[in-house]
């Protein structure tokens, strides 16, 4: 039986923020079973504390945003997909600023320094949401309904497993396929899946830095898609499509530990939580 877990020491973490490009530190502290995952701001009067879950979800355009109506927290996703892929249960993560810290636009900025901290395990089964049926989930790719149509399918399975399709008409990317097996493959997360990058088309790149957007990114930070090349060395042939899995570990760890079979076709953020909505309205929670 799985127990679950925490971090053995404090983590601290400093960086400019991917939008802002404003320095926000966090701090990850251990938490007690059954506790989940909770973000608190000590930069607000009182320190406000919300757990990490799906009714905490804000916004879903370009990153994955929770709070509430008076504050908020940005592009937790990444470290959500840390604690998910290291079997992180519970814990406490303290911020000065609305957004977290970019790193390098990945998992891995996260994973390696909760590892190096350690975890421990806490007298207290972990908690699986178990997918009985199949469920599905379909929309259209940044609400474009010339571009073929975005899908997330959920089965049963005895592991977490996600098969992500990424498919694109452009030259350089083209169609990606990657397959992983949280559950039987879990110290593959650090090596095969938490360096993975975000992608970034050039035009969008510039489009976002007119707004006053995307000002704490740089070359290393995402995968960039020129028009005729990658920009920068890509850290997997298929970089793209493991970090489109990293995003959907980081989205579905809103629902706690979950076990099934997720086959995803050029989904995002908005359509994984769509998902993990219809998951928790139909699945009763079993150890």
């Amino acid at each position: 039986m799985d127990l679950q877990q925490t971090l053995a020491r404090e983590v601290t973490i400093t960086g400019p923020a991917l939008h802002s490009a404003v320095t926000t530190t966090i701090s990850i502290s251990s938490a007690p079973p059954g506790s989940g995952i909770v973000f608190e701001r000590t930069d607000l009067p009182g320190k406000p504390r919300l757990k990490a879950e799906l009714e905490s979800v804000l916004d879903t355009r370009r990153c994955l945003v929770i709070g509430t109506a008076q504050w908020r927290i940005a592009t937790v996703e990444h470290l959500l997909a840390a604690f998910h892929g290291l079997g992180v249960d519970n814990a406490v993560v303290s911020i000065d600023n609305e957004e977290l810290p970019l790193g390098d636009g990945s998992s891995f900025y996260f994973a390696q320094k909760i590892q190096e901290a350690g975890l421990v395990t806490q007298e207290r089964p972990r908690e699986y949401l178990r997918i009985k049926e199949p469920l599905w989930v379909e929309g259209l790719v940044g609400g474009n309904p010339n571009l073929p149509k975005a899908m997330l399918i959920a089965l049963p399975g005895e592991d977490l497993e996600i098969n992500y399709t990424f498919t694109s008409d452009h030259q350089v990317t083209g169609t990606q396929y990657f397959h992983y097996n949280l559950t039987k493959s879990r110290e593959l997360f650090l090596p095969e899946i938490a360096p993975a990058r975000t992608i970034a088309f050039r035009e969008e790149i510039n489009y976002l830095q007119s707004q006053g957007l995307a000002l704490g990114g740089d070359l290393n930070c995402a995968v960039v898609v020129g028009k005729d090349q990658y920009e920068n060395e890509l850290r997997f042939p298929n970089e793209i499509v493991r970090h489109k899995i990293l995003d959907i570990l980081g989205d579905l760890y809103l629902l706690g530990p979950l076990k099934g079979q997720i086959f995803a076709l050029r989904s995002g953020h908005a359509l994984d939580i769509e998902l993990a909505k219809k998951i928790k309205e139909r699945i009763i929670t079993t150890i």
